[in-house]
């Protein structure tokens, strides 16, 4: 058995409510956190709470997708900010005035923590009223947090990196709904092959926008 179903099958316990209370977790960091490498790992821990939570919707090798697409994800999303953080700093004269955090955020903290705090309330209230058809009740709380999660970070950011992980988040959202409606191998693999190209394309538009301004002034220079 491939190495991450022994995992899965180990931390089956897990796939339930914890599984579900760590998605909402992981989600709200990629929402709220600053830190780049803080919301990467939000986002590795996103795609193996999924995976668990697939081993209740699909046979156990379908579900280990999940957790080998964030596997190969998170480094390519890990070079591209780690090159843009590093170009930063190699072009920045050192008298000159400190850079600004990257990614910048163009919303305060209090008003992302506020923003999910609406988040939570509409899941609740949504969960209750239209719970999602084919999928247990703590699976349809986590596809709907995912998603409105996903949604609020795209509105709260024009940085690629960002809003890449906040697409990404949306999407395992809408995966996790999906997987209760066709379990087949074809359609898992689809969906991992257009979370790949995406991640791919979030990792070029990072680097494009971080390092394309610096390879510009020094070409003035």
């Amino acid at each position: 058995m491939p190495i991450f179903a022994e995992i899965l099958e180990k931390l089956s316990f897990l796939a339930g409510t914890p599984a579900v209370a760590g998605l909402a977790l992981t989600a709200s960091l990629i929402v709220i956190a600053g830190d780049w490498r803080l919301s990467l790992l939000a986002l590795l821990a996103q795609y193996i709470l999924a995976g668990l939570l697939c081993t209740r919707l699909l046979p156990l090798q379908l579900a280990q997708i999940k957790v080998y697409v964030g596997v190969l994800i998170c480094p390519m999303l890990y070079w591209a900010a780690r090159r843009v953080v590093w170009m930063r700093k190699r072009h920045h004269p050192p008298e000159s005035p400190p850079l600004p955090p990257w990614p910048a955020s163009t919303m305060s903290l209090p008003f992302r923590v506020l923003g999910m705090v609406l988040i939570g309330l509409a899941v609740y209230a949504l969960g209750s009223a239209y719970p999602l058809p084919q999928v247990p009740a703590e699976i349809g709380l986590a596809c709907y947090w995912l998603s409105l999660s996903g949604l609020l970070g795209l509105t709260l950011t024009d940085e690629p990196f960002q809003a890449g992980l906040a697409l990404l988040t949306l999407l395992t959202g809408c995966e996790l709904f999906y997987a209760g409606l066709e379990s087949s191998l074809l359609a898992m693999g689809f969906l991992a092959i257009g979370n790949l190209l995406l991640a791919l394309a979030v990792a070029y538009l990072t680097v494009a926008r971080g390092v394309g301004p610096v390879v510009e002034r020094e070409a003035g220079e």
